[in-house]
């Protein structure tokens, strides 16, 4: 099927986007900018930043899916930095606009594109985000897997604020379902995440893990969540 094009643009414009989209920048331009000192976010521009795996989380998955998820975390920042560099663009852009007198410097139309512009890139690091959360899904024992559930929101952290909380929630369902379908007997064990051979089974202690701004809580009283089975695994990963 032929693909749809539109008119030409200018041919030194035109090499340069072929260039750029086959075979990317060198690594010190790359490297110059995005960093946070070059291209910092704005304030207010909570969503111009890196999501990171709740650090609970993270400690306990496997380093197979540690380092994939490395992998994904890197090509979002690439998606926050250029959205970072539009965004500030576009704010100069209609500074100058509401600063012209006569209010016809042309630049409304080209806000607008840059706005659909800024809108792909927003939906990119959304489908980005989802795409690691469904990576993660084989980790996880069966009953935890709907907190990878697109409607799931995710903040700076990718399972959100709250996850003790939804994992609770989700945890007491499951309880009930068990004792629906199997009366007083036993149901299933676990934490969030599948373990080797042997892993550990129980909960958290009284108060839960407590991580640093915006990070995981556990729940009031006692008891806040399971314990993932593979979490005596040695070491104490950092968070990426």
């Amino acid at each position: 099927v032929q693909e749809l094009c539109d008119v030409k643009i200018d041919e030194v414009l035109a090499n340069n986007v072929n260039e750029l989209f086959r075979n990317g920048m060198n690594e010190e331009q790359y490297s110059e900018l995005t960093k946070d000192e070059n291209n910092a976010r704005p304030e207010n521009c909570e969503g111009l930043s890196i999501v990171r795996i709740n650090q609970l989380m993270w400690n306990v998955i496997s380093p197979g899916a540690q380092s994939a998820d490395k992998k994904l975390q890197f090509l979002e920042r690439t998606i926050v930095k250029a959205a970072t560099i539009l965004t500030k663009t576009v704010n100069k852009m209609a500074i100058d606009e509401n600063n012209n007198a006569n209010g016809n410097s042309g630049s409304g139309e080209y806000i607008d594109k840059c706005n659909d512009v800024l809108a792909l890139l927003g939906h990119a690091n959304r489908q980005l985000n989802m795409t690691r959360r469904d990576f993660l899904k084989p980790e996880m024992m069966a009953e935890y897997v709907p907190l990878c559930s697109h409607s799931v929101p995710y903040t700076n952290n990718l399972f959100g604020d709250d996850v003790s909380k939804v994992a609770k929630d989700i945890e007491d369902c499951s309880k009930v379902g068990n004792k629906l379908k199997f009366g007083s007997g036993r149901g299933r064990g676990g934490g969030f995440f599948r373990g080797g051979r042997g892993g550990h089974r129980g909960t958290f202690s009284r108060g839960g893990y407590r991580g640093g701004r915006g990070g995981f809580r556990g729940g009031r009283g006692r008891g806040s969540g399971p314990i993932p089975k593979n979490s005596q695994r040695g070491g104490n990963p950092q968070k990426y």
